[in-house]
């Protein structure tokens, strides 16, 4: 997988050290020197050498310095590349890992996807992939730092200064703090001239739209990593009063793949990464058409599917499970209840212990949550429902949602659901189209706005899709 190493420095412990020697010296002597640790720590960052299999872009200074750069920030995955192009340029898992290595003791950073083979070398006890992000929102930019590092680094940027305007993306209705430090971050850090936020599902929708998928009016459901929105758009623009969120994803999905799993064969317990079960999941799991029906019919079929009622009457203790050697059975792994049991958590996150509405629920949700009740607005929403996230490539997602929510409309409502076209990669593409417009210059904030007008600025920033 790729993989990139960084040397962490040890620059922490000279600034308790400073605090400790001259405590005298006041707010601005520490101030001064907080500011030099930033410059020190910038410069080091883009001189120090990453080890990864994503190939380094060569053609960075090709580019002039108006053409911004588009840059995708999943929860799960990072995606960065360049405004008018089709495909992003570099794509890594958005996670960072610092493990010790065994021989020299350094701390080292990992950004992306990690090599279990390179791991022996690197004590892992104490360290685990982290996330910048909480459910979807980024609040750890310290990582967040070692992610953009990483990735203009690939993207073949010199130096430390980034000339390029940046459109990134967002969740809905984002947190103006949250907001705040990414630009803090973008315009203190790299230098950036200009920025602009928006939202990833909001990219995707206008993408597909002017490709005929979907219509002005209609509804986004992106079900993604760690959560799931739904977007109403009027007259091609969102309107985020109606927007509704829950905290379930393709995350939980593989978690309780890789819980089901571990319980069904404890043998394997250690070989169920999460890079495998993902791997499972996205090639066997699909979407039940009726839930109680399906696993109705796995009782039948599966031999390893306990049924609740003989669960409950069984006792602890009445066996003593006795140590036997294991035989060729045990080396088989079959999947069965768990191939729609576990995306099933999308519709009923009930059953990992989330007391939240389902995908279809929320559709009906968002609808009544718009301000102006109108019956043929209504319709105009429900005959073009967009699909679009990673977690709706299951095999009978839009017929599984259709169902839901023609339960909780009217009889005879149009109900018409479809796919994006590429359900991962739209978001950044239709980004990549808006930024490679003429009108994109209009919609970003200078590095001189945010210096002169702060927070306020960017609290009353507003993004317009429609250009």
């Amino acid at each position: 997988f790729p993989i990139s190493i960084i040397v962490v420095s040890r620059t922490s412990l000279k600034l308790h050290a400073y605090l400790r020697e001259r405590p005298e010296r006041g707010r601005r002597k520490l101030l001064s020197f907080i500011s030099f640790r930033r410059e020190r720590k910038r410069r080091r960052s883009r001189k120090m050498p990453f080890i990864s299999q994503i190939q380094r872009q060569s053609d960075y200074a090709y580019f002039p310095s108006d053409t911004p750069i588009v840059i995708d920030n999943g929860a799960s995955y990072f995606r960065i590349g360049w405004a008018g192009e089709n495909d992003p340029r570099v794509i890594f898992r958005n996670i960072v890992q610092r493990p010790r290595h065994k021989g020299t003791g350094e701390t080292v950073t990992i950004v992306g996807d990690h090599d279990p083979a390179l791991l022996r070398y690197f004590d892992c006890t104490r360290s685990g992939p982290r996330s910048a992000f909480d459910n979807n929102v980024v609040y750890q930019f310290e990582i967040m730092e070692y992610i953009l590092d990483f990735g203009f680094d690939r993207l073949g940027a010199n130096g430390s200064q980034i000339d390029h305007p940046v459109l990134i993306t967002e969740c809905v209705c984002n947190p103006v703090h949250s907001r705040s430090k990414m630009s803090e971050l973008l315009f203190e850090t790299y230098g950036v001239p200009s920025v602009a936020f928006g939202v990833d599902a909001a990219f995707s929708y206008k993408y597909n739209q002017r490709h005929g998928i979907c219509n002005e009016d209609g509804l986004a459901i992106c079900p993604g990593f760690n959560t799931t929105h739904v977007i109403p758009f009027v007259a091609g623009e969102p309107v985020y009063k109606g927007c509704t969120r829950t905290n379930i994803g393709g995350y939980h999905v593989t978690d309780y793949m890789k819980q089901l799993l571990s319980l069904k064969y404890p043998h394997h317990m250690a070989r169920f990464t999460w890079e495998k079960v993902e791997d499972l999941k996205m090639e066997h799991c699909y979407i039940a058409p009726t839930y109680a029906s399906e696993t109705q019919l796995f009782q039948e079929i599966d031999r390893t599917f306990v049924p609740k009622s003989e669960a409950e009457t069984s006792q602890p203790g009445s066996e003593v499970l006795k140590s036997r050697p294991l035989t060729q059975e045990d080396f088989k792994i079959v999947l069965g209840i768990e191939r729609f049991r576990c995306p099933e958590v999308l519709f009923n996150p009930n059953l990992v212990g989330i007391g939240q509405a389902g995908v279809d629920e929320m559709a009906g949700v968002s609808i009544r949550r718009l301000p102006e009740k109108d019956e043929e607005l209504e319709k105009r929403l429900t005959s073009s429902i967009l699909m679009t996230g990673g977690s709706c490539l299951y095999p009978g997602m839009c017929e599984r949602l259709e169902a839901g929510i023609r339960m909780i409309r009217p009889c005879g409502a149009p109900i018409k659901i479809v796919r994006a076209l590429d359900p991962v990669l739209d978001a950044w593409r239709g980004a990549s189209a808006y930024a490679a417009s003429a009108q994109f210059p209009q919609q970003t904030f200078t590095r001189m706005d945010y210096f002169e007008k702060g927070e306020d600025w960017i609290r009353g920033y507003k993004f317009r899709y429609t250009l």
